[in-house]
């Protein structure tokens, strides 16, 4: 015996033969799997028209909502040339002074750490969007980083790889379709 809900909210199939197409998905999404630092990381950007979903997990959860907001008057700075870049890292364009960090669930273990990867986290995909001549909007970013068990103290050098890592996946995404 079904439930309620499922016989409620039960989807009418298309039609059979060669003429179906599927459905285009509801909320335009972005999704990649790879290692980073030795830890499979998944990255999900989904695309609203208030807002762009941005998921980031180690450990297969949501992890901590904050909430990036910056002006619409305020421009972004670009990322600086080929030249004057001494590292990958050095390539991202700066997250702006006049962002604002919003928590909205959960607590970060790291407060400045997290508050680092969602402020360029957030950079990137507005840079994404003015590329794409897209409207800038606030971006949620659900940040889960896995840590390693009785690990109280940040080996700089690991948490640079994995903040490379993360960014490079975040760079990956083509911008709004």
């Amino acid at each position: 015996m079904s439930s309620l809900l499922e016989e409620a909210f039960e989807a009418p199939l298309p039609p059979p033969g060669p003429s179906s197409v599927a459905p285009a998905p509801p909320v335009p999404s972005f999704r990649v799997r790879r290692e980073v630092a030795g830890v499979e990381t998944e990255l999900l950007i989904q695309t609203f028209v208030d807002r762009v979903f941005v998921s980031v997990s180690q450990n297969g959860k949501v992890g901590c909502l904050t909430q990036a907001t910056l002006p619409a008057v305020h421009p972004l700075l670009a990322p600086p040339t080929a030249a004057s870049q001494p590292t990958a890292l050095s390539a991202l364009p700066p997250p702006p002074a006049s962002i604002a960090l919003t928590a909205l669930l959960g607590s970060a273990p790291d407060p400045t750490l997290h508050d680092v990867y969602v402020s360029q986290i957030a950079t990137l995909v507005w840079w994404s969007l003015q590329l794409a001549s897209a409207p800038r909007r606030p971006v949620i970013v659900g940040l889960a980083l896995k840590r390693s068990p009785g690990d109280d103290e940040v080996d700089a050098e690991a948490e640079r790889e994995r903040f490379g890592g993360v960014m490079d996946l975040v760079a990956a995404w083509p911008g709004p379709q």
